[in-house]
């Protein structure tokens, strides 16, 4: 497989036999591509940039989304937002914010596409900056669309992450990293009760740590986190679930 850098660098498009499976994209292009990937999600919208002045248009298509319950995450890293944009983001009933003190990558996704770019998501940005960038989907490159959600999924985690109405911050100190699981949960307190997205057994409810000490032993060998598992964290029934997402969908849709 070429590396991201020759992707973005020296190929406009990359392909296998007759089909593109990488799209190379301008200033303009990647603000349709952006628009698109946010009108069509289904499940799960994650923005990752530094920089956040989200413009009332791009509000407009995260709203609608929202109304169709699609999870909208969002990691920044170099500026704390301001209150306007914190009050929109918190009347957004599917949300969590996770602050990455060094932050610098720049890389928006949905269940089905992923577009890497040098563009902020910054209404200057879009508007003044000559950008690029590529747009990978997971028909066309199952491969490479999964190495780019993985790593959004790496610093979803080492995140300080807030979810629904939690999500109003002004922290801006850098962050710790999770560590290791196991370690972490034997020196935190239960709060809310949740269960082994594997093996069903009581565990704290932390929808980043949703395995028991023993199955989490095994899913680190591979860290695969579409992995399907048996169990919803939640209530601790049988579902369709996976270490990123780790709650059925109604449990998630509730909240």
């Amino acid at each position: 497989m070429k590396s991201l850098y020759h992707l973005l660098c020296y190929c406009p498009e990359t392909y296998v036999g007759d089909v593109p499976t990488v799209k190379f994209l301008t200033t303009n292009k990647i603000s349709a591509e952006l628009e698109d990937l946010i009108k069509f999600a289904q499940d799960d919208i994650i923005i990752v940039s530094p920089y956040l002045k989200v413009n009332q248009r791009l509000q407009s298509f995260i709203d609608d989304a929202n109304r169709r319950r699609v999870r909208f995450t969002l990691i920044y890293g170099k500026t704390d937002m301001r209150p306007d944009e914190w009050d929109w983001i918190n009347r957004l009933a599917v949300v969590e914010t996770g602050f990455v003190e060094n932050l610098h990558a720049k890389c928006y996704l949905s269940e089905t596409a992923a577009i890497v770019t040098s563009m902020n998501l910054y209404d200057f940005s879009q508007q003044n900056n000559d950008e690029m960038g590529i747009l990978v989907t997971s028909d066309e490159d199952p491969e490479l669309y999964q190495e780019i959600y993985s790593e959004a999924q790496r610093l979803r985690r080492g995140s300080q992450l807030k979810r629904g109405d939690q999500a109003k911050s002004t922290q801006t100190a850098p962050t710790k990293s999770m560590g290791d699981q196991r370690s972490s949960r034997r020196t935190r307190q239960a709060k809310v009760a949740g269960y082994c997205i594997r093996g069903a057994e009581p565990i704290d409810f932390d929808p980043l740590k949703p395995l028991c000490d023993r199955h989490y032993e095994s899913w680190a060998q591979f860290k695969n986190e579409t992995y399907p598992e048996q169990y919803c964290h939640k209530h601790g029934g049988k579902a369709g679930t996976t270490y990123a997402k780790p709650l059925c969908e109604k449990c998630f849709r509730e909240g």
